[in-house]
C-alpha cells in the first residue's frame, strides 16, 4: 500500500468513526418517537385523594363542538385534588407521577407533580416536563384540557393525562 491509500484509508475510518459515532449520539438523545408513547401502557393507580377547599360548586362550560354545535357542561366543586398514575419506560423501568391540581371556577388553577423515577434518561425528560407543566396547565378548563407532550415528555404526559382523568372525577359536584 502507497503512502496515498493510507492517507485516504485513515481519512475513511476517521469519517466512517465520526459518522458512527454521531448516529449513536443521535439514536440516544432523540425525542422519544409517538410508536413508542402508544406502545406502552399507561395505568391510571387507584391511590387518590381529594381534599376541598370549599365545597361550594362552580359550573364550567367547556368549548363548543362545532358539528352539533352543542356545548360541554361540566360541574366542578372548588379544591386541591391528588391522583398517581404509574407508566413503563422503553427500557423496561416502571416510573409514576403523583399530580396535585387546584381547580377554582371550572379552571385549572395550579399544578404540582412529584415524579418517581430510576434512570438516566427519565429524569431528562422529567425535567422539561415539570417545567412545562403549569405554565401549560394553569388556566385551562378541567374539562377540556388535554396534555399532548408537555416538555418533550410524551410518556409522562400520557401518564400526568390519566391522573388529571382520575381527577377530573374526584371533583365532579
Amino acid at each position: 500500500m502507497d503512502a496515498k491509500n493510507k492517507i485516504f484509508t485513515v481519512i475513511g475510518s476517521i469519517a466512517l468513526i465520526a459518522a458512527t459515532a454521531t448516529g449513536g449520539y443521535l439514536l440516544l438523545t432523540a425525542p422519544t418517537s409517538n410508536t413508542i408513547a402508544t406502545s406502552s401502557k399507561t395505568q391510571a393507580v387507584t391511590q387518590s385523594t381529594a381534599e376541598s377547599a370549599t365545597n361550594t360548586p362552580s359550573t364550567s362550560t367547556g368549548e363548543s363542538t362545532g358539528a352539533a354545535d352543542a356545548t360541554i357542561t361540566s360541574s366542578y366543586k372548588d379544591g386541591t385534588y391528588t391522583a398517581t398514575a404509574s407508566y413503563s419506560v422503553p427500557h423496561g423501568e416502571q416510573n409514576s407521577i403523583a399530580a396535585e391540581v387546584t381547580v377554582a371556577a371550572g379552571k385549572i388553577v395550579s399544578v404540582k407533580t412529584t415524579d418517581n423515577y430510576s434512570d438516566h434518561e427519565s429524569a431528562m425528560y422529567i425535567s422539561g416536563f415539570e417545567s412545562s407543566v403549569n405554565s401549560s396547565a394553569s388556566g385551562q378548563s378541567l374539562a377540556t384540557y388535554s396534555p399532548s407532550r408537555i416538555g418533550g415528555a410524551s410518556l409522562t404526559t400520557a401518564a400526568f393525562g390519566d391522573a388529571l382523568d382520575t381527577i377530573r372525577s374526584q371533583a365532579m359536584a
